[in-house]
């Protein structure tokens, strides 16, 4: 090959960083282009004010459609989510960790065929014969995790306490969803780099991409901008408020979670898996291929860190989602049809998942409802409405004010019927089979049996009660002992599916919430309330919510003579203003 003359060579280098920063540049900016971008803009803002906030990018045939941050990065300081922000993808990090093994393969270090008895020759027999094929496509019989995301764990610790645990099936079996299998390939990434994940991820993932925002540990400027995550206790802090080791996340979340990014980097990884600038067409073949079909799934398959399913048009779609309890994410890409789809949400009760799925249907041209138009806000109104409101024989519906909307809190089943919208026969079968599965639980538990709470959480019966016993301690504490229960009901809340029930103590009760993630449940909380249903202004007197995963709107109107009316799509009901 012909070498560059140094000045020639000098001069095509500036040339490629110059249109590296162009690239770099137009991803960090805010924008929206052409009529597409345009209405997708406007759909997003609608959805803040029902609480969205996070990020969103789309991309069409190599173009930037959507770039652009909604609603508060950091609600306590104001501070705007923007391009720039960095946030959390949890799970969507694992294909980075299998990018690292890939990698690895190109330089000859291993193969994915290997087993583990090569890299860990203490390995006790049964977990020695997995193979890195195994670990990426979660067929290695693992289970999904030892322990909690930020227990504080070394990789030995790690390692020792994996080898200890007894497999769920044998390996090469069935599919199962496993944080530690991809843990363990971390540590495989470790054993034959010689370097920390962290390290070996900058140089030979994140750098050859031009993902100079993206990392396990973000430089002191990118810290600066690190999005908090929400919950349903409220400010969840950053990522790095939480338990990290020196080089990165512990090892109960190495390999399986904790990248931090922003929508740029998340774009110029797209356009890196189009040529070979970080795998070979070899190895990104290997990479995007599915093998196993998914757990209860008909349709999708699992290839290395990626879900493979049908886009609107019949061609490949290669998605993965990310959720840690206070950030949620859907990364989405469409190889043949030319799209990319990246949405981030920094509150556990709005579904990136579900605005992705709205962001397709517009993208494919596929039919879409549109939230209720909102007018001003009038705070005459909003006093109007403000109060407590008897609806039925026993139960209550509590409307307070709240940043130039209505926050209507129900505390019984009917309410919550009404107050988050109808819905149809089938969501309303599915939601009646996550009432039964959480009224066992709760009934198993109040006999102090929690086998069925790990089934919720497919967690084994230590760590289910475990997680029982976290969350309701601080309220036995206040209240006394756990006297039983009573589950409300199920709704879709911001796309977010939740089963609420009434935990009954000596002095008092609370709300055990369990938030769902398709088939089993995501995670639990206890709250003094249920959430409540957020309410826009529609004009003088009437209010409209929206809810993105039922695509319910509800209105709500206040009557003179204190009547609260509420119209769902199967009727309207009233409830009366009463005494606090």
């Amino acid at each position: 090959m012909r070498r560059l003359r140094p000045f020639r060579f000098r001069l095509v280098l500036l040339l490629a960083i110059f249109s590296q920063a162009l690239l770099l540049g137009d991803c960090a900016r805010g924008q929206a282009r052409g009529p597409l971008g345009t209405s997708l803009d406007h759909y997003l803002k609608a959805l803040v004010g029902y609480g969205y906030s996070g990020a969103v990018l789309v991309a069409k045939h190599g173009e930037i459609v959507l770039n652009e941050g909604y609603g508060l990065a950091d609600r306590d300081r104001k501070t705007p989510f923007t391009p720039d922000t960095l946030f959390d993808i949890a799970s969507i990090s694992k294909q980075f960790t299998a990018a690292a093994i890939l990698k690895l393969e190109m330089q000859g270090k291993l193969k994915v065929e290997d087993s583990l008895a090569r890299f860990f020759p203490s390995a006790p027999p049964d977990k020695a014969v997995i193979t890195l094929h195994q670990l990426m496509t979660h067929t290695s019989g693992l289970p999904d995790s030892i322990g909690d995301e930020y227990d504080v764990m070394t990789r030995d610790d790690f390692l020792k306490a994996l080898f200890a645990t007894p497999l769920v099936h044998s390996p090469g079996g069935r599919f199962l969803y496993s944080d530690s299998g991809y843990t363990m390939l971390a540590a495989v990434v470790e054993a034959v780099s010689g370097r920390p994940l962290g390290d070996f991820l900058h140089d030979q993932i994140f750098e050859p991409a031009g993902m100079h925002h993206t990392g396990l540990k973000p430089s002191a400027e990118d810290r600066a901008r690190l999005a908090h995550g929400h919950t349903l206790q409220g400010d969840w802090g950053t990522s790095l408020d939480h338990p990290y080791a020196p080089d990165g996340p512990w090892w109960n979340l190495r390999g399986n979670g904790g990248v931090l990014t922003t929508t740029g980097d998340l774009y110029l990884w797209d356009k890196a898996l189009q040529g070979n600038a970080v795998l070979s067409a070899v190895e990104r073949e290997k990479f995007q291929r599915p093998y196993v079909r998914e757990t209860g799934a008909s349709e999708p398959k699992y290839a290395y860190g990626w879900s493979v399913t049908t886009s609107p048009t019949g061609h490949t779609r290669l998605a993965h989602v990310g959720g840690n309890g206070a950030f949620g994410s859907d990364l989405r890409r469409y190889p043949q049809d030319g799209v990319v789809i990246f949405v981030d949400a920094n509150t556990v009760t709005y579904s990136a998942i579900m605005i992705a799925d709205q962001i397709e249907r517009r993208m494919f041209g596929k039919p879409v409802v549109e939230p209720p138009p909102v007018a001003a806000a009038q705070d005459k109104d909003l006093q109007r409405c403000v109060g407590n409101y008897k609806l039925g024989a026993d139960e209550h519906l509590l409307v307070a004010p709240e940043a130039g909307r209505l926050a209507v809190t129900a505390d019984g089943g009917e309410g919550l019927a009404h107050i988050f919208g109808t819905v149809g026969k089938e969501r309303q079968k599915r939601f009646a089979q996550r009432n039964r599965r959480v009224e066992e639980v709760l009934e198993a538990a109040s006999h102090g049996n929690f086998g069925p709470m790990g089934d919720l959480f497919t967690l084994n019966a230590e760590r289910g009660a475990k997680r029982w016993r976290d969350a309701v301690k601080p309220s036995e504490a206040e209240l006394g002992a756990w006297k039983g229960s009573e589950v409300l009901g199920t709704t879709s809340n911001d796309g977010v599916v939740m089963t609420y029930s009434r935990l009954n103590f000596e002095k008092g009760t609370r709300v055990f919430n369990v938030m769902w993630a398709g088939p089993d449940a995501e995670s639990l909380s206890v709250s003094s309330t249920v959430r409540p249903a957020y309410y826009l202004p529609e004009g003088p007197g009437r209010f409209a919510t929206f809810d993105i995963g039922t695509e319910a709107a509800v209105h709500l109107s206040c009557i003179n003579a204190g009547i609260l009316r509420i119209e769902t799509a199967s009727g309207a009901v009233e409830a009366r203003r009463v005494a606090p």
